[in-house]
C-alpha cells in the first residue's frame, strides 16, 4: 500500500501524463473521475506487464507497471524497451572430405563419410606391412614376382573367366602365419608392375586388420555394403600412392560380422564386385581357416585361393582340415612362409650386381 506522499506523486504524474496523451487505454480510464464514479463503468482488465519491460518489485524507484517506470523526480520516461533479439549468425560452412592435397566437395556425400580420409600414404602402407619396393632385386621382390605370375596367369590368362578367375582370397589355418603380410605385398607387387589393376579387399574383421594400420578402421567397406544393398560401392574404394592399387577397408559392421558373412548377400557382393572390375584382380584377406566360418562361405564364389603356411608351425593336419573346408574353390595355391634360408644361392643373391 502507498504511502501518502507517495500517492500524491503518482497522481501528479499520471495527470500529466493524461494531459499530454502518453497515457491511454485502461491506465487513463482509471484517471477520469467521471468514469471511475459511474457505477455503469466495466471495471478495466487486467494489465499484464511485459518481462522485458518489469522493474523489480524492490527498486526504490518502481511504481504500477501499467504507468511504466518513473523517476522519484516526477520527470516522466518512456517504459524500459525491450532488449532486440540478436541476429542469427550465419550458418557455417559444410566441411570437405579430408584427403591428401585437395578436398572434395559435399554434394552427393552422406554425412557419416566426412572426416574419413579418401586416400592413404606411402608411410600409411609401410605401417600396413608393404615392404620397400624401390630395391627391385631383392629376395622378397624376387619371390612376389614368382607368386604373383602363376596367379596372373590364372587370372587373365587362356581359358580365365572374367569376374571369377580374378577372385582371389588369401587366408591361413593359423592365426600369425602372414596372410595379412601376403596379401598387402602381393597386391603392391601386381600393381606396380603395370600391367592389371588390383583392388584390396580387407575381408578379415578382428580388430588388427591391415586396415586399423592404415587409418582405415572407421571407414565403410565390405561389411557395410552386405548391410545395405543400395550402397554404391565405388566411394568407399581408397586411393593409394601406387597408381594401380586401390583398397575396399572392411566397414564399420565388425559386430555383425559372423551373421553378414553367413548370408548370401555376401556371395551375391563378392561376385558382384568381380564382374563390376573384371578388370581388375581383387585380392581378399579373409580370416584363417581354423578361426571362422568365413573363408568356407568365401571359397565356391572365388575363383583362386592362396593358402599361407608358416614354416616350422602349421601342423600337417592343420593344414589338411583347412584345405578341406575351401577345396569348393577350383584352383588352391600354397606358399611356405618364413622360412630360414641358410644358403647365399637364393633369390636376392644378385641384388648387388644390380644395384652397382
Amino acid at each position: 500500500m502507498l504511502i501518502p506522499k507517495t500517492s500524491h506523486l503518482v497522481e501528479r504524474v499520471a495527470e500529466r501524463l493524461l494531459r499530454s496523451g502518453n497515457l491511454e487505454g485502461s491506465a487513463a480510464q482509471l484517471m477520469d473521475p467521471g468514469q471511475a464514479a459511474s457505477p455503469a463503468a466495466a471495471p478495466p482488465p487486467p494489465i499484464t506487464p511485459s518481462p522485458e519491460a518489469a522493474t523489480p518489485a524492490d527498486s526504490p524507484n518502481t511504481v504500477s507497471p501499467a504507468l511504466g517506470v518513473m523517476p522519484m523526480s516526477g520527470t516522466a520516461t518512456s517504459p524500459t524497451p525491450t532488449s532486440p533479439t540478436p541476429p542469427s549468425p550465419p550458418p557455417l560452412a559444410a566441411p570437405s572430405l579430408i584427403t591428401r592435397g585437395a578436398t572434395a566437395p559435399l554434394d552427393g556425400v552422406s554425412a557419416d563419410q566426412l572426416m574419413i580420409p579418401t586416400s592413404v600414404d606411402a608411410v600409411a602402407l609401410e605401417r600396413g606391412g608393404m615392404v620397400d619396393w624401390s630395391r627391385t632385386r631383392s629376395r622378397i621382390s624376387e619371390e612376389f614376382r614368382l607368386v604373383q605370375r602363376q596367379i596372373i596367369r590364372s587370372a587373365f590368362g587362356p581359358g580365365a573367366e572374367p569376374g571369377f578367375s580374378n577372385l582371389l582370397m588369401v587366408t591361413s589355418a593359423r592365426p600369425g602365419e602372414g596372410k595379412s603380410f601376403t596379401s598387402v605385398n602381393l597386391a603392391g607387387s601386381i600393381a606396380r608392375q603395370g600391367d592389371h589393376h588390383v583392388l584390396l579387399v580387407d575381408a578379415d574383421s578382428k580388430r588388427d586388420s591391415f586396415c586399423y594400420s592404415l587409418g582405415l578402421a572407421e571407414a565403410r567397406g565390405l561389411l557395410d555394403l552386405v548391410a545395405n544393398p543400395k550402397l554404391d560401392p565405388a566411394p568407399l574404394i581408397v586411393k593409394t600412392p601406387i597408381e594401380r592399387l586401390s583398397i575396399l577397408p572392411v566397414g564399420r559392421e565388425r559386430e555383425r560380422s559372423a551373421e553378414l558373412f553367413s548370408t548370401k548377400e555376401m556371395t551375391r557382393l563378392v561376385q558382384s564386385l568381380g564382374r563390376r572390375y573384371a578388370d581388375r584382380l581383387l585380392i581378399l584377406d579373409a580370416p584363417p581357416c581354423l578361426s571362422t566360418s568365413d573363408p568356407a562361405v568365401l571359397a565356391p564364389v572365388v575363383g583362386q585361393i592362396l593358402f599361407v603356411v608358416e614354416a616350422d608351425r602349421t601342423q600337417r593336419d592343420e593344414v589338411e582340415a583347412s584345405l578341406d573346408l575351401i577345396q569348393a574353390c577350383p584352383t588352391i595355391t600354397l606358399i611356405l612362409n618364413k622360412q630360414q634360408i641358410s644358403s647365399r644361392y637364393t633369390f636376392g643373391a644378385y641384388s648387388s650386381y644390380y644395384s652397382s
